[in-house]
């Protein structure tokens, strides 16, 4: 019998219908973690994390310069492409990614409320799993607050002479062989100071709070 877990991803995001400019080739991820309370139906936010979404195989297959797609973006995704690719349309050889890849998710915030820590590893999957395997996933490696340790149990690597990790969605890794299903999060419980808490944390990273 599988067993029902406590904790739940909400993504929130636009998508152009057309792609005309290249910011269409964007999407801006916005993905809350919400943990049930024990005695009752009330959810609260207990992590939050920041993700781009480049729509890769979008713009090789239209013909659109990765370089002004990210370059246009924001200098996070311009460093993102100079370091993946070398300022080419293709991911740099050293880097091996053979694999299919329809987009890139470049992980640029991370906020989780203390008393959900253990299950970081868990949400970071699953939330870099919700558009399927055929991607490849970027962040700074202090990004997390994880261990390299447990980094690498994701299928983190390293990128020469940079601190961006990178894995590819496909690929198996220790976390996928002890975790099949999943990380379990059935004893996580969620206080509403904790989501006040993340709140709090969020309105910093976004730049709200001095």
């Amino acid at each position: 019998m599988l067993l029902e877990t406590s904790m739940r991803l909400h993504c929130e995001f636009s998508s152009p219908v057309a792609r005309t400019d290249l910011d269409d080739y964007i999407r801006h991820l916005e993905i809350s973690v919400g943990c049930y309370h024990e005695d009752g139906p009330h959810e609260y936010i207990v992590g939050k994390l920041a993700v781009d979404q480049i729509m890769w195989m979008n713009a090789l297959v239209d013909g659109v310069s990765l370089f002004e797609i990210c370059d246009s973006d924001s200098q996070g995704l311009h460093e993102v492409h100079t370091i993946l690719t070398k300022g080419k349309q293709e991911f740099r050889p050293d880097l091996k990614i053979k694999e299919v890849t329809s987009h890139v998710l470049f992980v640029y915030g991370a906020v989780f409320h203390p008393s959900i820590h253990a299950y970081r590893q868990g949400i970071l999957d699953a939330a870099l799993n919700l558009f399927g395997e055929e991607s490849v996933a970027v962040m700074w490696k202090d990004t997390s607050g994880l261990s390299e340790t447990d980094l690498a149990d994701l299928g983190f690597c390293k990128i020469a002479g940079s601190e961006l990790i990178y894995r590819h969605s496909a690929r198996r890794t220790p976390f996928h062989d002890a975790h099949p299903t999943g990380q379990y999060t059935d004893d996580a419980v969620a206080e509403p100071e904790d989501e006040e808490w993340v709140m709090q944390e969020w309105k910093r990273f976004q730049g709200v709070i001095p």
